[in-house]
């Protein structure tokens, strides 16, 4: 039976070019809202070892799952999108957020919490398939992309900045109080969250036998460089403290890092490929790797304030690249639409290997694991940026042949 006009059917793309502003505004809120707990992951991590009385390795191994079933959800839904109705699998995930925050505040070990922020992993997993199909079926998807990315930037900054408050009051329960009322407050926007999607965007036929090497070693770069930006990242709460900071203060340094933050997507924009992609990406790694020594060895708070902003700038600078790599590798776009799990399973890893890591030798333990993580992202790097130079500059010269060939 075909679907009724006034109820059309939910998994049929539209035939809009694109969605309205509300449409936009409550899509923007929702994943935003939903991510909360993900923006502002150092603080709530911190705020466990320290009034749950859990070790950092435990720490780093819930909030490991949790980002674990992220990147496992979100790929089960994208290869399976159709069988999702937009509004509601959204409605499904968010609940499930808000059940998940709710039930990490009543569960102090690491059991019970480990299985409350799986089911945030699980609603954030089947929010962001969503919204990130949505977003892939505008009319001008990279452009979308990076007005999430600012908004994201932008509720993170929000959030570094109240979240403190919330545990300073009332410590790791106030974190996931405070969380579970954003998440609260991303589902009043749901009435207007867009109905239908615009296209569908999904990983039908995902193979990799076509792609090159190189193609796969820039996928694995791309593990690796947010599995040891994570693993530090995740525990940077405890990098303040060491300096006597407290966590509103951290929050503050974390607040004005996130904004900043924008100029990463917007300064590759700007430089694009005009220089090839090894200058660009290799001087980003070696900012990176030097801010990553700065945080795990200078005691100063000055040294502190100035490095973190660069440790969480330099991995937004290079990951469009590595992008630009993946699809250089594979023009079908099956890398690319892989990429946002590599990089929440990458982050996963590290927050698996940055808790180990401090329970055994401390920060400058630490430091030095995702040192080593960065320092061989720059080694494969140079094998495959030059590679993926010179296939672009054949891409060119191949579309200005075909425009000037006469028909």
């Amino acid at each position: 039976m075909s679907p009724s006009p006034t109820h059309p059917d939910a998994s049929a793309p539209s035939s809009r070019a694109d969605f309205s502003r509300l449409e936009w505004a409550a899509l923007l809120f929702v994943v935003c809202c939903g991510f909360s707990s993900q923006m502002v992951a150092p603080l709530w991590i911190s705020a466990i070892i320290t009034d749950f009385g859990l070790s950092a390795a435990a720490a780093g191994r819930v909030n490991s799952f949790e980002f674990m079933a992220v990147a496992v959800v979100s790929v089960l839904v994208a290869v399976n999108i159709r069988r999702f109705p937009t509004l509601l699998t959204t409605v499904v995930g968010m609940v499930l957020l808000l059940v998940g925050n709710v039930a990490s505040a009543f569960t102090p070990d690491e059991m019970s919490l480990t299985f409350a922020r799986v089911l945030c992993g699980v609603g954030k997993g089947l929010v962001e398939a969503v919204v990130f199909s949505l977003v892939a079926g505008t009319s001008h998807p990279t452009r979308s992309f990076a007005t999430l990315n600012v908004a994201y930037a932008v509720f993170s900054t929000f959030f570094f900045f109240t979240v403190p408050y919330a545990i300073e009051r009332e410590g790791a329960v106030g974190a996931f109080h405070a969380m579970g009322l954003v998440a609260l407050v991303g589902t009043a926007f749901l009435p207007f969250f867009p109905r239908q999607p615009l296209s569908h965007g999904e990983l039908d036929g995902f193979s990799l036998r076509q792609v090159p090497p190189w193609g796969i070693a820039a996928f694995f770069v791309l593990i690796l460089l947010w599995s040891g930006q994570h693993g530090l990242m995740a525990f940077i709460e405890r990098f303040g403290d060491a300096r006597g900071m407290n966590a509103r203060e951290v929050g503050q340094i974390l607040g004005l890092a996130a904004f900043l933050t924008i100029a990463g997507p917007t300064i590759a924009r700007v430089v694009e490929t005009r220089f090839g992609f090894t200058p660009p990406m290799l001087l980003a790694i070696t900012i990176l790797i030097g801010a990553t020594f700065v945080l795990g060895h200078s005691a100063t708070r000055t040294a502190f304030t100035l490095a973190v902003p660069l440790f969480m700038l330099m991995p937004l600078l290079i990951t469009p690249y590595l992008m630009g790599v993946l699809s250089l590798a594979d023009p079908a776009g099956r890398l690319s639409a892989a990429s946002s799990a590599a990089m929440t399973a990458g982050s996963s890893m590290g927050a698996w290997l940055g808790g180990m890591a401090l329970t055994g030798g401390g920060l400058g333990v630490l430091s030095w694991t995702s040192i080593g993580h960065f320092a061989i992202c720059a080694l494969i790097i140079l094998v495959i940026a030059p590679l993926a130079t010179r296939r672009g500059a054949k891409v060119r010269a191949a579309a200005a042949g075909a425009l000037g060939d006469p028909e």
